[in-house]
This record gives C-alpha cells, structure tokens and sequence, in this order.
C-alpha cells in the first residue's frame, strides 16, 4: 500500500476549501493513512450518533427486553394519550428505527428541537398528530432515534450513554464520552454524541467485524446484516446521489457497496465490506456531497 493513499484527497480538500477536520482509513484492520487539519479532539457527531443509538437497540434485543415488532406506547404506560388514533398506537420499534414513524415533516431536527415548549419530550412524540400509518414512507427525523434513547433507558433505568459505557464505549477504548442530554435527563440519541476520528475507526471496524472487537461479539451479528441493509427508499436525494441509496436501522446506504453512519457538517463512518476498509472523518462542512465525492474519487481506487 503506498503511503500516499491521501494525498489526492488532501489537494481536492484544500482546492474546493472544505473544512474537513480529519481523516483517518483502515483496511484489513491496519491503518493505510491518516490526516489532520485540526487536533484529533472529541467532535460532535451530529446524526453520526445515530448509529450508536441503533447498536444499543441491537444489544436491547438480544438481552431479550424488547423486540423490533413491540409498540413503541407499551413502553410509555405512564403517558397519557391525547388522541385515540389508531395509528400512533400502530407505531413500532422497527419503524422508529427506518424513519417511517408516519408524518410528513418532521418534528424534532435541531432547528425545531430549540422552540419545543414541553419538558417532557416523549409526550411530545407520542401526541404531535401522525399523517399516516407508521411503515409507509421514510421522514428523517431525530425525534425517531430520541424515542429509542428514551425506550433504553425506560427498559434498562440507565441513560442510553451510560447503557453503551460497559458494553461499547469502554471496549472500544472509549473511556469517558459525552453525550448531550434532553428535558428529563435523557441521552438525545439522535445527536450529541463526542468522539474523535480515531473513536469513529474503532467503531467501524467494530462493524466490519459483524460486531466482534478483540475477539468478543458485543452488537449482535444478525441485527448488524438487517441494520445495515436497505429498510426503506430514502427520499428524493436533493442532498446528493449518496442519500438516494436506501435507509436500514439508523444507517444510510451508499453507492460501491458501502454503508455509513453520518451527522450534518460532515461526520461520517463509512464502511466498505467488499474491500475490508472503514474511511473515517469528521469535519464542518455544509458540502456533504462533495466530501463523499472526494473519498469515492480519490481513496476507493487505491484500496
């Protein structure tokens, strides 16, 4: 392998002006290459925190307290229903975790998230009108992955952070992350979550072992195949080919047989299992796209 695998990636960075943070590429468990234009510090992840909150369902799963089909309201007994509609009694885990949760906008993206009134987000969720019968069409919405933090921590009487600290954070070697917090102490699942590049890599490569790091199994396997295959069509792409892709359990499908986690401004975990390689980055930059383009132009040719 040539020890200038970025260096295309590093001129297209700097001759378009994207403020990319750092990059960092393993493949067959080794690392080929690694750049820094900014120290290599604990970032916010954005939606990249999303996967995070899909392996902690995963492990939920498997530990038998709770299953993908269960109603997402059988978790909130103690909420009061506003409305009788059928369809938000028909919601479940799995539709939470494909953004099919049954409305046509969305309702808590970090813009939105700022005006909401009520303390206690979950009522929110369950009482904001739904359009249609959960499962039918994809709506990206952080309030989907929120309402996953708060069946964690309803099943387990921990935080969705403080659930993942033992079984992935701490075998990753992830000591001590932050991960911000809602109205009612709740992780918010959906964003918040503080890692470095090299905090992304061990992750990815943590699902490009099918969930095994260091020889142990901690995200179930075949949660992992379902999670990171296409659930539901994802939109119209109007942010670029790589959102057109497909959606599975809190990850995006992308073009060369890959899959991603991804946040806003440029934080992505992309895995690529055909050529055994994990491109981490974190950045803040609006031309998402663009970065994308780079790594599939300038890095996958030289894997």
């Amino acid at each position: 392998m040539q020890t200038t695998l970025l260096d295309d990636f590093i001129k297209r960075v700097e001759k378009l002006q994207l403020n990319v943070h750092g990059i960092m590429v393993t493949q067959f468990g080794k690392t080929w290459g690694e750049h820094y234009w900014t120290a290599d510090e604990p970032h916010v992840l954005h939606s990249l925190s999303k996967s995070f909150t899909s392996c902690a369902v995963g492990m939920a799963v498997s530990e038998g307290r709770l299953s993908l089909g269960d109603k997402v309201i059988d978790f909130f007994q103690k909420h009061t229903l506003l409305t009788a509609d059928e369809k938000i009694k028909a919601l479940t885990v799995r539709h939470l975790l494909t953004m099919a949760h049954g409305r046509h906008q969305p309702i808590m993206m970090s813009d939105q998230r700022e005006k909401i009134k009520e303390r206690d987000w979950v009522h929110y969720f369950l009482n904001y009108p739904l359009d249609r019968m959960p499962g039918e069409t994809f709506v990206y919405d952080t309030g989907s992955t929120y309402m996953l933090s708060a069946i964690i921590q309803e099943i387990t009487g921990q935080t969705l952070r403080d659930y993942l600290v033992p079984r992935l954070f701490q075998p990753l070697g992830i000591e001590n992350p932050r991960w911000d917090t809602c109205p009612r102490g709740r992780s918010l699942g959906g964003a918040g979550l503080y890692l470095r590049v090299s905090d992304i890599s061990r992750f990815g490569n943590m699902l490009l072992n099918n969930g095994v790091w260091e020889g142990k199994q901690w995200v179930p396997e075949d949660y992992l195949q379902e999670a990171t295959s296409k659930q539901i069509s994802s939109g119209n792409g109007e942010n670029g080919p790589d959102w057109l892709q497909g959606y599975g359990y809190q990850f995006w499908m992308c073009r060369y047989g890959a899959y991603r986690g991804d946040g806003s401004n440029g934080q992505f975990c992309i895995v690529m299992p055909d050529l055994s390689a994990v491109i981490a980055i974190n950045s803040q930059e609006e031309k998402m796209q663009s970065i994308l383009e780079g790594v599939w132009e300038c890095i996958v040719p030289h894997l």
